[in-house]
């Protein structure tokens, strides 16, 4: 049986800010309330914390007012985690239990939701200042399945080829299970992302990055600018390698199957395949 949880930190995050408005707090005093009563961030490696943190806390700030209520008033007991739990495990045919607390904060508007591990118990951290999003809590929890079945790391531990290989395989699983279960149909409109105009050229500017584990690649090809210049680079290359292999009959459930170390491998054959079949989208105007 699935071990799962729901967990919280809103109320701590309305204590510190409740606190800190009241006193009407300078930057400075309210850096140190966040980190006395809140002091929940995720920082990434070759930063400075205390400096990133004090730089996100100032660049929300002024955003908070705007979405106090929905902190305030949201309402976990609306997320039923096993009923979205099973049709992932069903979907890439895993059987055995899993531990999963899915733990909600509050970001800095910039946050995207990570995934913790420890002793195979895994934690996702969901930020909710911004608008609720069940598509993109889906795929959080696709990554934690697929972990769990091919022994892949969700954290900045993984290669290039690795990340590519799990966001295309989050966003398939998802799109697919989103689709059944709200009986509707569920796109990602990659062609609003300037990424699309040059699938042959992200491809193969991408591949002598894919043993990369280094942080600045690891962003630069998702929320930075990668080799080609255009941002979600990684993203992208996730969803057409995968959406390749599964159009040649691949399932999703046999592709988590393959295990950690031969993902590297497996992705770049899979981007020389997709590039003999001369995948070409016609330039946007």
């Amino acid at each position: 049986m699935d071990d799962l949880k729901i967990k919280q930190m809103l109320d701590r995050f309305l204590f510190f800010y409740d606190k800190a408005s009241l006193e009407n707090a300078d930057p400075e005093r309210r850096y140190e309330l966040w980190k006395e009563h809140y002091g929940f961030t995720f920082v990434p490696p070759g930063y400075e914390k205390d400096q990133f943190e004090r730089e996100m806390l100032n660049y929300a700030w002024d955003k908070y007012s705007l979405v106090y209520d929905r902190i305030k008033y949201f309402e976990m007991d609306e997320v039923n985690l096993q009923e979205l739990v099973t049709p992932v495990k069903q979907a890439l045919q895993y059987d055995e239990p899993i531990s999963l607390t899915l733990l909600f904060f509050v970001g800095t508007f910039e946050t995207e939701p990570f995934i913790l591990e420890q002793d195979h118990e895994y934690t996702i951290c969901f930020p909710i200042e911004t608008e609720w999003n069940d598509f993109k809590l889906l795929q959080e929890i696709v990554r934690v399945v697929h972990c769990c079945k091919s022994g892949l790391a969700p954290s900045q531990t993984r290669t290039l080829a690795q990340l590519i290989f799990q966001e295309g395989i989050a966003l398939h699983t998802a799109r697919q299970l989103m689709s059944k279960q709200a009986n509707v149909k569920t796109e990602l409109l990659w062609s609003r992302e300037k990424c699309s105009r040059e699938p042959n050229r992200i491809m193969i500017n991408i591949i002598p990055h894919l043993s990369r584990t280094d942080y600045e690649a690891l962003f630069s090809f998702t929320k930075g600018t990668g080799a080609s210049g255009y941002e979600k680079e990684a993203n992208f290359t996730g969803w057409i390698v995968v959406k390749h292999l599964l159009d040649n009959g691949r399932m999703v459930g046999d592709l988590a199957s393959v295990p950690k170390e031969d993902v590297d491998t497996f992705v770049e054959r899979s981007l020389f395949s997709l590039l003999n079949h001369a995948y070409i989208i016609q330039p946007q105007e």
